[in-house]
């Protein structure tokens, strides 16, 4: 099942073997020791391709931080999903390396939700797993009101 799992995301382009979403997965897996993909790529309402209405939970609330985070430095003309960017662990503690202002901000996105998933851990509900947008309905969060802080 992982195997058509993994196979389906991979098709639809959702894994690279390098690039921002391979540190994506590596950082969350390092962080919660949860496969990015399988536990997060089709969570709720917010994690994974696109998101819509209201969050549902606390985990889907980091998504949609998260989210709120790659549009902004795609407005200042970052390309978040592409960008390749080094970090360093340390037990549970993440360093994003001495790189370019991109690179930088795209993993300082990435290391605040993987620490949101890790304090929501206790509340993460696999009903939510596959969930479908369709199913997804209330207000989405606008990211100008967002305190990014929160993640």
């Amino acid at each position: 099942m992982k195997v058509l799992l993994l196979a389906a995301i991979s098709a639809f382009g959702l894994l690279r073997a390098d690039g921002a979403l391979w540190n994506f997965e590596e950082m969350i897996w390092k962080i919660t020791g949860k496969e990015a993909a399988s536990a997060y790529g089709f969570y709720g309402c917010h994690c994974g391709w696109g998101g819509r209405g209201a969050p549902l939970d606390a985990t889907d609330w980091c998504c949609a931080i998260h989210d709120c985070c790659y549009d902004r430095l795609e407005k200042l003309g970052c390309w978040p999903k592409l960008q390749d960017y080094d970090a360093e662990y340390f037990d549970k503690y993440i360093i994003c390396g001495n790189q370019d202002d991109c690179e930088t901000q795209v993993c300082e996105c990435d290391r605040a939700v993987a620490y949101c998933f890790a304090r929501n851990q206790k509340t993460y509900n696999t009903k939510y797993l596959f969930y479908g947008k369709r199913k997804c309905h209330g207000k989405s969060p606008k990211c100008s009101e967002l305190n990014y802080h929160r993640i």
